[in-house]
């Protein structure tokens, strides 16, 4: 494979048993887990392994992703955390774009200040063995062209050793944009770049559309997120052409679901983001779990 893939961390999904179940089939040659969130304490240590276990159990590189705004708590946190050889890194999320997380100042809400931004990288990866970190990040908070402030002070720093990059602005949430418009700021956000290696997110649900952003804009590599879900063994398909197609992949993965320990209301929200609330699939799933109460 040319570049780097990587699959989303997707809060609210990627707990516990499902990193398990994904790894049990090799779906993911690498993670980011979803992010451990520091607000004025830092959870205890016992409570933060306990996400993320399943992952560090994978077999495969595991990057914990942190999000918060009080750089020393970060940087402790970080500390702990790298302390366990199976964490291969450190990502700081500046990109989430909740109401509720950049209400209080987290997230999205912290590319309002690029300078804080870097000098948080600067405090929280002198923590961790080798003295960086990597960011995920959108384009901005309003505008797009805040990335041409906000990305240089970020690889200035010297400790930003990658960057994960959403082309959308946390304003614009997840609204649909033309794709010559998210590659445009892919590009641009690449050449800002300079030499800190760049990866592309957002809207990507194949390998031909990983191929084209990746040829289009110079990134070094793709993060996918849910539209693997519907597509599970699409990371493996980068790899692997004789991959499960999605309709038998999908399959499989549930049976892993299942098979992990995952029950209940956590495995109907599973199966809907596997195959949509309205196919006959779900529906099955739904009278087949329900029949067991």
């Amino acid at each position: 494979m040319k570049f780097e893939v990587w699959p989303g961390p997707m809060e609210g999904v990627g707990r516990g048993e499902f990193a398990g179940a994904a790894a049990m089939l090799k779906l993911a040659p690498r993670w980011m887990t979803p992010f451990i969130r520091i607000t004025e304490v830092i959870p205890a240590e016992r409570k933060i392994f306990k996400s993320i276990v399943p992952y560090l159990d994978s077999g495969v590189p595991v990057t914990v992703q942190l999000m918060g705004n009080n750089a020393n708590l970060l940087r402790e946190c970080a500390s702990t955390v790298t302390a366990n050889p199976a964490v291969s890194g450190i990502n700081l999320n500046f990109g989430c774009p909740s109401s509720r997380v950049v209400k209080h100042g987290a997230g999205g809400a912290m590319l309002k200040n690029p300078a804080l931004l870097a000098d948080l990288c600067k405090t929280v990866a002198d923590g961790v063995p080798g003295g960086t970190v990597s960011v995920k990040l959108r384009s901005g908070f309003i505008n797009a062209d805040e990335m041409e402030d906000i990305i240089p002070q970020l690889t200035a720093s010297g400790v930003v050793d990658k960057i994960f990059f959403h082309y959308r602005t946390v304003s614009e949430n997840y609204s649909s944009l033309p794709l010559p418009l998210r590659e445009e700021r892919i590009k641009r956000a690449v050449e800002l770049c300079g030499s800190v290696p760049l990866i592309a997110n957002g809207d990507i649900s194949s390998v031909a559309d990983a191929e084209r952003v990746v040829d289009f804009t110079g990134a070094a590599g793709v993060m996918i997120a849910r539209p693997w879900l519907r597509d599970p063994f699409l990371l493996r398909r980068f790899s692997d052409p004789d991959a499960p197609a999605a309709d038998r992949g999908r399959e499989l993965f549930f049976s892993a679901l299942k098979e992990s320990g995952i029950t209940g209301g956590a495995l109907i929200e599973l199966a809907k983001l596997l195959w949509g609330v309205k196919s006959p699939e779900f529906q099955r799933c739904v009278e087949s779990l329900q029949s067991q109460d």
